[in-house]
């Protein structure tokens, strides 16, 4: 390791870990180490180097050393006046939080995340605000596993309220997702009602926005909105929604497209089941047409299952 000393500064030395850590050199990362600490000029010269040993250590699977590392860090900065190192500190609690979730140690990542929360929920400033919806939303997981899936509603409650009205689509996305995640609780027991609310939710705000991973989450919430309602018995409603969905997104491609296939799938079983054949074959037709050439799994099975469907029709219709 001689070499290294005669390396001048901090910042060529730094460079030199960086690229090892870009090269998945990760063992020789961590020799470079104390050699950085040595030459460190400032606190955020030995935050840095200890956030990239505790980079180094994930990479190298060494939880209980990722822990010591990130708790190294947290004792030594906690009390800092720098407002950088305070606002990067927020990544090491939550770092730390996903390695007990890898431990599943789950009572600890709780801990964890309710800490970071505590600290830099009154600092809702752009650069903290994607951590922050994250850590609540691995803190409405962790709970489900903890108490059950209906105590995390809470949690996810509190993300909407706190980061609805963010100008970040990040931040946007995790608000609807977990507005999602309500309803979907909420549909598993059977609470349909509610379930209805948070996917109107998600529909109503976000109707107009080009967001690709939050359009398709309009989508689903359209498609999960018409399954609640057919088991309250509105087949007419859930209708509906199904041919909005197509309307709707019928331009689009990749996995919002697949919703569409999904919806016409959905309404076609619909379809059956109220013994509404000649619409049913219309749909069938229209999926085959649209969708025989898919390369996706899920896609082909919905072609597949309108062809069965059709050819069923076509057998009883002949006696």
């Amino acid at each position: 390791m001689s070499q290294f000393k005669l390396v001048d500064s901090f910042e060529n030395l730094y460079n030199e870990f960086n690229k090892k850590l870009q090269n998945k050199e990760f063992k020789a990362a961590l020799s470079l180490i104390p050699f950085l600490l040595e030459k460190a000029n400032s606190d955020m010269d030995i935050f840095y180097t200890l956030m990239g040993e505790a980079t180094a250590l994930t990479n190298l699977n060494k939880n209980l050393e990722v822990i010591e590392s990130y708790d190294e860090i947290i004792d030594r900065f906690k009390e800092t006046e720098n407002e950088t190192i305070f606002r990067f500190l927020a990544y090491a609690y939550y770092n730390k939080a996903l390695v007990f979730a890898k431990e599943k140690e789950f009572e600890q990542e709780l801990k964890t995340y309710d800490i970071l929360l505590e600290n830099y929920i009154m600092d809702i400033s752009f650069d903290l605000e994607i951590v922050l919806t994250k850590s609540y939303m691995n803190k409405a997981i962790c709970i489900g596993e903890i108490d059950g899936p209906k105590k995390a509603i809470l949690v996810y409650k509190e993300l909407i309220k706190n980061f609805e009205n963010s100008q970040n689509e990040n931040v946007l996305e995790q608000v609807a997702l977990a507005a999602c995640n309500i309803a979907s609780i909420y549909g598993q027991y059977e609470e349909n009602d509610e379930a209805i609310k948070f996917y109107d939710y998600v529909i109503l705000k976000f109707e107009n926005i080009t967001n690709e991973k939050i359009t398709e989450l309009v989508a689903k919430s359209l498609i999960n909105k018409a399954s609640r309602l057919k088991d309250l018995h509105k087949n007419i409603k859930a209708l509906e929604i199904y041919d909005e969905v197509v309307r709707k997104f019928e331009n689009y491609e990749n996995k919002i497209l697949n919703q569409v296939a999904l919806a016409l799938h959905n309404k076609s079983v619909l379809l059956s089941v109220l013994h509404r054949e000649d619409e049913l074959l219309k749909v069938c037709d229209t999926i085959i047409e649209r969708f025989s050439n898919s390369h996706d799994e899920m896609i082909l099975n919905i072609v597949a299952t309108a062809q069965v469907l059709k050819d069923k029709e076509r057998f009883n219709s002949s006696f």
